[in-house]
């Protein structure tokens, strides 16, 4: 039910419940002024005097009334002032009067002829009270007891005395009901007519007429001829016609029967709906044409029109405006001005009123201020045109998108400067996806993807993490029954190990929502809160419908926010200033959530205080714990109806809400349009998909991230599109959708070139900041191309080696891998990586099965926390897709048995073998990809060559075959087996062999393993033991052992290893004897 609607429900209670008088009739006859004279003559004109003097003492002087109530409308300008500014209107608040007082001699004479033909033909005579009058109104209340339903029998004067002292139409004093409940007491009339007599003593018949005429109600919200003249025909009192006159003289009898939009030509089929013209105008009917026809017939009547002239009126087209006369910048007084004007005054930083005393709403209405805002009217224009130009283009590429806004804040000082609520915001009878009288800035929408620098932040800042950091990109991630996917195309939706830098200039949602789930959702929120966000806590509807219903998850990373895009600048204007907030105290009240009410789940007297506290949370008066402290500032000075100032705003206040180091590393990120690689890349133009925006073809350094909200029934469906920014000079919030939650056409197929809505959105955003930094540097000379941030970086940040195992783009992976990345210098990084032993032969952990030199301790990739059993399909996939070039190794789940998976039979190690020979060995680990065979000179070669490959398992077979060329001599070569496993990575086995012309294994000076021959240091074989090492438990035996070293360490030379043929000496016995070997780690 609108308030039109309320206050003719309650005119039609009063009316039926009027109480009837209780007073004796004679005695109401006599109180009246007509009867004065035969109480003089009954009880004394001395009762007389003294009842007059009673009601006369407490008489205050009007003036000093009129000061504390209507000075004027406060008129709110942009941020030109009142001098070279633009008015943007006044405050038009649903709840509060408009009036605006003019002299006498700036209302028409039509204006005055009629009213005082209708309300009070005696003015010019009386004395401020009509014998007759009063007589009359007493026999027809008492004698025949219509009480309630007789006229009142008051002159003009006693109506103003009536609304300024008895039942004022602007109280302060928060006593707005007592016109509508007070009853014709004797007390009352008394009042009224003792007052009346003492103005007309102290004032001009013309006086009071005037402050009549801008006092009374014209119905709707209107007080005094001027706002009534203005809001329904759009034109000044003075230039009222005959017609138009008789009309609102006739509305105070019975302001609701009389109300010129409620007695309008009808719709065809329709009860409610006004027939409207093409400029807003809706035809004058019923009741109130009626009684604008009886006030015109009045003035033929008391001789104030000719027949002539009245006959003219009556047929005059009588058409009034369907809304208010429109202001150029409803939303941004409704929303953001007037609620702050009223806070300011509540906390008393206006001397002229006491918060204690006066009701703050109507105080500030009725002020008559000149109020100098923050907005740039003229840009803001300019954003309307361009909202309606973007969107005019998205349609035609099938969009579906019929709304947008957009908001800009400068960072540096807090100020709000560009508030471009909708695509239509001066035609608030738009209905549909347009609906033109609501604010989109200020309305609760989900801002999809947009919101996840805030994740991104909680993640660095919280868990002590850098851009180059990993998440395991496990996509799809199916929680809760839902699936989290990466918005990209293949089948493949992985970068593996992906970085934070990757995952946020992607936009991929599986790593946002990791990093919500590892941060915490409750971390996630008030990290939020911090940045500026004021809708968003556990347990707690920003609509006011279910508190208990909203919980918050690791999905609020996704899109699950309820945020507004005014809120969403303010944030991104916090990222500008590196983590410091600039703007005004809001003065707003903080409410436990406990105390919050819902309209769904609570009845009675609850439900009204659930409908009271919807609305002073959408206008900022309320707040939830947690939230911030300040707001963007949109109020510079105000001065008096006289030009005397009564504000004027000091230096911004700034607050470091979050470390700026945090900060610097999510700017990195959202400031590189190489980390968009995934889904965007680097443009360079405006007329591209890139996000960057262009000025004079020069990129403009800023930081945007994009969002698109999915519908509420599917993944597949948007509901509406994002992308907010920040440069130095403007933080900006641009949304796109529909007023009416219909959904908008995105998606791959969605227009011609795909995305639509989205596409719709960017090129909104970079058209709109790139006009607007062409206007600051052209127009304001307060910006220069390119200007960076450098100079904001913060002292706890550099650029240094961050050790890795990231896959995404050219990363190979791997926890030795170490990359270039911002860091903060006083935070102390995790270690990515795990160490364990492992078995070499067969991968998995070294178990009491795995002898000494089969055991190396090896780096694993830490799994995650949340849903690590995706982590090994994930390593799987990877190296698929990368044909085996990038590997996650990720620690083993099984211990090994002691059957190696990986070997190489023949050639031993050791073994001296002829220039062409079979390799038997063994590649069956359990998760094979591929496995290779190469062969190298020396025993550390630099150069491999491949003799064979596969990638289906194999045991005890083939391998491959060694042939060495005539370009090859004779010596010391090592054979390497690799075989990759998908989870544990590259197993490894190599042997040395020494190849000879007939593969003979005498011992001679040509021997490598002789170390009296060639195999001395020096002599070009293997190098021999060190001099007499060598350690024997319980004797060494004959003939002596002799230990040369290979590539695990020392190994048995051929002829001396009688054990188990493996030739290494590890606990072995030999000839009968315990040996030990302690030299593996000093081989060489």
């Amino acid at each position: 039910m609108d308030e039109f609607q309320k206050r003719r429900v309650l005119h039609k209670r009063r009316m039926r419940t009027r109480h009837k008088a209780s007073v004796p009739w004679w005695l109401i006859i006599f109180a009246g002024a007509g009867a004065l004279a035969s109480l003089a003559a009954a009880i004394g004109v001395g009762v007389v005097f003294a009842i007059y003097q009673n009601y006369s003492a407490d008489y205050v002087p009007i003036e000093e009334k009129l000061r504390q109530t209507n000075i004027g409308l406060t008129e709110i300008y942009d941020r030109g002032g009142p001098d070279d500014g633009v008015l943007l209107g006044a405050l038009t608040n649903s709840e509060a009067d408009l009036l605006e007082p003019v002299p006498l001699e700036a209302i028409s004479r039509w204006v005055i002829e009629a009213t005082v033909s209708t309300e009070d033909n005696g003015f010019w005579e009386h004395p401020g009270v009509s014998i007759t009058g009063l007589a009359r109104a007493a026999y027809e209340n008492y004698v025949l007891d219509e009480f309630g339903a007789g006229s009142g029998g008051s002159t003009i004067t006693q109506q103003l005395i009536k609304n300024v002292y008895i039942c004022p139409n602007i109280a302060l004093l928060g006593e707005e009901d007592r016109c509508v409940t007070a009853e014709r007491t004797l007390d009352r009339k008394l009042r009224e007519i003792t007052y009346a007599m003492e103005l007309e003593r102290d004032y001009t018949k013309e006086q009071i007429l005037a402050w009549y005429l801008n006092q009374i109600s014209y119905a709707d919200r209107y007080i005094g001829i001027q706002a009534a003249a203005q809001g329904y025909f759009r034109k000044d009192a003075a230039d009222l016609n005959l017609a138009e006159a008789a009309l609102l003289a006739g509305i105070p009898a019975a302001p609701t029967d009389y109300h010129p939009r409620l007695n309008c030509l009808l719709e065809e089929g329709s009860d409610t709906e006004c027939v409207v013209d093409g400029i807003g105008r809706t035809l004058v009917s019923g009741l109130a044409k009626e009684r604008q026809e009886a006030v015109l017939d009045l003035m033929v009547v008391h001789g104030r029109a000719t027949p002539q002239e009245v006959a003219e009126a009556k047929a005059y087209d009588l058409r009034v405006y369907a809304v208010t006369n429109p202001i150029k910048a409803s939303a941004f007084i409704d929303d953001q001005v007037e609620p702050r004007l009223v806070r300011m005054c509540k906390a008393g930083l206006f001397s002229q009123f006491d918060p204690d005393e006066v009701d703050c709403l109507k105080a500030v209405h009725g002020a008559g201020w000149r109020v100098t805002t923050t907005l740039d009217f003229a840009e803001t224009e300019k954003a309307i045109s361009m909202i309606q130009e973007a969107i005019a283009a998205g349609l035609e590429n099938d969009c579906a998108c019929h709304n947008a806004a957009i908001v800009t804040i400068e960072p540096s000082s807090g100020e709000l400067i560009i508030y471009a609520p909708n695509v239509n915001p001066e035609d608030p009878s738009l209905e549909g996806p347009v609906q033109g009288r609501i604010d989109q800035l200020n309305e609760i929408n989900q801002p999809g993807s947009s919101f996840k620098p805030a994740v991104y932040l909680t993640w660095f800042d919280v868990l002590g993490k850098a851009p180059m950091s990993y998440f395991w990109d496990t996509s799809p991630l199916e929680v809760g029954g839902v699936a989290i996917t990466n918005p990209r195309s293949g089948s493949f939706k992985s970068e593996g190990l992906i970085s934070a830098r990757a995952g946020l200039g992607g936009s991929q949602n599986v790593p946002a929502f990791r990093a919500a789930a590892e941060s915490g959702p409750d971390n996630v929120i008030t990290m939020a809160q911090k940045l500026g966000i004021t809708t968003l806590a556990q347990q707690f509807d920003p609509t006011f419908r279910s508190h208990p219903d909203v919980t918050y998850g690791a999905s609020i990373a996704t899109g699950g926010a309820n945020i507004r895009a005014v809120d969403m600048a303010y944030m991104f204007s916090v990222i500008a200033n590196m983590g410091v907030m600039v703007g005004d105290p809001h003065f707003a009240e903080y409410v436990p959530l406990e105390d919050l009410r819902s309209t769904a789940l609570d009845e009675g007297a609850q439900y009204d205080l659930a409908l009271q506290q919807r609305l002073d949370f959408a206008r900022g008066h309320i707040r939830i714990p947690g939230t911030r402290e300040l707001d963007p500032r949109v109020i510079l000075e105000i001065r008096d109806i006289n030009g005397e100032l009564v504000y004027q705003a000091p230096d911004p206040e700034r607050q470091q809400v979050v470390d700026a180091g945090s900060v610097w590393l999510l700017h990195s990120i959202m400031s590189d349009c190489n980390a968009r690689y995934i889904i965007w890349g680097c443009g360079g133009s405006n007329d591209d998909l890139g996000l960057d925006f262009h000025l004079d073809d020069i990129r403009v350094p800023s930081g945007v991230k994009t969002g698109t909200q999915q519908g509420p029934l599917s993944a597949v469906d948007t509901l509406e599109t994002w992308m907010n920014g920040y440069t130095r000079y403007a933080a900006t919030a641009v949304w796109v959708g529909n007023a009416d939650n219909t959904l908008v056409n995105d998606g791959p197929s969605a227009g011609p070139i795909g995305y639509a809505a989205a596409n719709a959105t960017v090129w909104l955003f970079k058209d709109w900041m790139s006009e607007y930094h062409r206007y600051l540097r052209d127009e304001k000379g307060v910006f220069t191309v390119p200007e960076g941030f450098s100079d904001l970086q913060p002292a706890n940040v550099t650029q240094s080696g961050l050790r890795t195992p990231i896959t995404d783009r050219g990363h190979s992976g791997g926890c030795d891998q170490v990359v270039s990345s911002w860091v903060r210098t006083d935070v102390s990084y995790e270690d990515p990586c795990e160490k364990a032993e492992i078995d070499i032969r067969n991968g998995l952990l070294a178990s009491d099965q795995t002898p000494a030199q089969y055991r190396e301790e090896r780096e694993f990739v830490k799994l995650p926390d949340l849903k690590p059993e995706l982590a090994k399909p994930l390593v799987e996939q990877l190296l698929e897709a990368s044909n085996g070039e990038k590997v996650i190794p990720i620690k083993p789940d099984q211990s090994s048995n002691g059957q190696p998976a990986v070997e190489l039979v023949s050639p031993a190690n050791g073994a001296t073998i002829r220039r062409d020979a079979d390799v038997i060995g063994t590649a069956s680990p359990g998760n094979l990809k591929n496995w290779k065979l190469e062969f190298g000179e020396g025993p550390s070669p630099a150069e491999w060559e491949e003799i064979g490959a596969g990638d289906a398992p194999v045991t005890n077979s083939v391998l491959g075959r060694i042939v060495l060329g005539d370009a090859r001599e004779d010596g010391v070569y090592t054979l390497r087996l690799t075989a990759r496993d998908a989870l544990l990575g590259d197993l490894v086995i190599t042997v040395l062999v020494n190849v000879r012309q007939d593969g003979s294994g005498g011992d001679d000076d040509d021997d490598p393993f002789d170390p009296g021959g060639g195999g001395n240091p020096g002599g070009g074989g293997l190098p021999s033991h060190p001099t007499g090492f060598q350690e024997c438990n319980g004797g060494c035996g004959t003939p002596p052992l002799r230990l040369i070293c290979g590539p695990r360490g020392w190994f048995i030379d051929k002829n001396a290893d009688y054990n188990n043929k493996d030739g290494w000496l590890e606990g072995v016995v030999h000839e009968g004897q315990s040996i030990s070997a302690v030299a593996r780690d000093i081989c060489g």
